[in-house]
């Protein structure tokens, strides 16, 4: 029985138009839901220190490390599984376990639980990425594959808003109830509460994740020694490291590029709101609003500009405008960056965010992008986990706690955060710029290596 109305479903959804953005859509959808769960911990950072009784490196840790060792530990094994086996299964799976994990957050009740819990939200995230890129990819052409990717990108800021409004009045609410209880677990603390809430929408969606179509997998490169295309499931673990050691220059230096990039945004997102608190006196939740309403807004219009630019310079003859795109937001976010993490007007430094929010989100997904353009569909969600796990990891790990030990043991003061920040993108930004710049040749070689393959359907 639910196989038939689910086949069913599937069938109307197969034959339309739209089906490609509905996809688009829903993977979006996902990954929002992702960012608030992974998120919303960076806006009750003062009531999780203070119940906890814990330091600002310790809170940088659960942000960070904690999340990252299983999301990383896991992505690779997962995204083999993700090219040789249903991705829309395994996202919806991720889903599921991403909210249990959430809502167990909730009932932490020491340093080491949570710091587990937040290990096992990162099991879950850790299917979503490598699938949702792979699957993307199959729906659309290389030169409508950014702006997809754009799309799906943007879920980090409308989820990072989410999790700071939303997170922000939740919270100051909750610490304005002298008691707060749960069935069976009994009384809990506010923040406590916030990730029992968040968690219901994840567990919601992964029923709609296992709707979605399968799509064909196109752009096989096949074996060099006879003319049948090479199966996913031949595919080992030499044959991901032997493409990637083809690709060495490429890859090294756009990892490290958009490293370099992931770590200043990720040190931003996890402590720009307690910046605006600290530095500038605003209470939680009016930090929360003018962190979250700036990337809701100018983090979506970022996302998306940075795919239709990517478009539309390819379309006039610039292959590697992708990796342009990335050279100029480097350039141009600097004096922004720098300048919001030393003014010492808090309405300046809102004012300043805008800018930087704008700049820091053209760039997120294009890596991914960039990989999926230069790499056989047999690896892609493979090549995609390493990215994740090259850029991903380091990122989460060093972002949340260089900015702890900057404020902790350098500035010697918990309103120099901004100072953290700023002195951070002084040095990143321009770095990432001579990095990706570096990169341009070899990425224009491997795209004229790729035109041997299988041609990729027309979405």
């Amino acid at each position: 029985m639910t196989g038939g109305w689910v086949g069913r479903i599937r069938a109307a959804l197969k034959g339309t138009d739209f089906y490609p953005w509905y996809a688009v859509f829903i993977l979006t959808l996902a990954s929002v839901i992702s960012y608030v769960d992974r998120q919303i911990l960076a806006i009750m950072i003062g009531p999780v220190r203070r119940d906890l009784d814990i330091t600002d490196t310790q809170v940088s840790l659960l942000i960070g490390a904690a999340f990252a060792l299983f999301f990383t530990t896991l992505t690779l094994p997962i995204a083999r599984l993700s090219d040789r086996y249903s991705r829309r299964t395994i996202i919806a799976v991720g889903i599921f376990v991403w909210s249990l994990m959430t809502l167990a957050c909730g009932l932490a009740q020491r340093y080491s639980h949570l710091f587990v819990a937040r290990m096992g939200v990162g099991v879950g995230e850790a299917a979503l990425a490598p699938a949702a890129y792979s699957m993307m990819s199959d729906y659309f052409t290389k030169e409508r594959l950014p702006l997809a990717v754009g799309v799906f990108q943007s879920a980090t800021f409308v989820g990072t808003g989410i999790a700071y409004i939303f997170g922000g009045y939740l919270v100051e609410y909750l610490e304005s109830i002298p008691s707060l209880s749960v069935p069976v677990v009994g009384e809990i603390r506010s923040w406590q509460a916030a990730f029992f809430i968040v968690s219901v929408p994840g567990l919601l969606l992964a029923g709609v994740i296992y709707l979605l179509r399968e799509p064909d997998r196109t752009g096989l490169m096949r074996a060099e020694q006879n003319s049948a295309a090479m199966e996913a499931s031949d595919v080992s673990m030499a044959d991901l490291f032997r493409f990637a050691r083809s690709r060495w220059k490429l890859f090294s230096l756009l990892f490290s590029g958009f490293l370099l990039m992931a770590t200043q945004g990720f040190a931003l997102f996890a402590w720009g709101a307690e910046f605006l608190i600290r530095t500038h006196d605003m209470s939680r939740s009016e930090a929360g609003l003018a962190f979250g309403l700036i990337a809701l807004i100018v983090g979506i219009s970022g996302s998306i500009t940075g795919g239709i630019a990517s478009t539309w310079i390819m379309s006039r003859g610039i292959p590697d405008g992708t990796m342009w795109v990335g050279v100029f937001k480097c350039v141009a976010i600097t004096p922004f960056a720098v300048a919001m993490g030393f003014v010492s007007s808090g309405t300046l430094a809102v004012a300043l965010l805008i800018p930087v929010t704008f700049l820091m989100s053209l760039t997120p997904g294009l890596g991914a992008a960039i990989v999926q353009s230069v790499t056989p569909n047999q690896l892609r969600a493979q090549m995609v986990a390493v990215y994740g796990i090259a850029v991903g990891f380091l990122s989460y790990l060093l972002a949340p706690l260089m900015v702890a030990l900057l404020t902790q043991y350098v500035f010697l003061r918990d309103d120099a955060v901004g100072y953290s920040l700023g002195s951070m993108a002084l040095v990143v930004y321009p770095l990432a710029a001579l990095v990706l710049y570096l990169g341009l040749k070899h990425y224009r070689a491997a795209l004229t290596a790729a035109e041997t393959w299988e041609a990729p359907s027309k979405s």
